[in-house]
């Protein structure tokens, strides 16, 4: 079973991909290839951050429950 990737080697990735189409030096069919496998960490990306948006908007209480968290002013 292969290992998932960290998100940080995700947006590696990511980068290395966007430096890739953007010499502009592969045929339009890598093109293509490489915009597919760009789409599909962006998606991975963006889910694992809305996961992570949700867990750092909640915090364990004293009795151990989530709670939602609110500013006290």
């Amino acid at each position: 079973m292969a290992k998932e990737k960290k998100f940080e080697d995700k947006i590696s990735d990511l980068e290395k991909i966007i430096e890739i189409l953007e010499n502009g030096e592969v045929s339009l069919d890598e093109s293509i290839e490489k915009y597919t496998e760009a789409m599909k960490l962006v998606k991975e990306c963006d889910a694992e951050l809305k996961n992570i948006e949700t867990k750092v908007n909640k915090i364990v209480a004293d009795n151990g429950n989530l709670e939602d968290f609110e500013v006290k002013e």
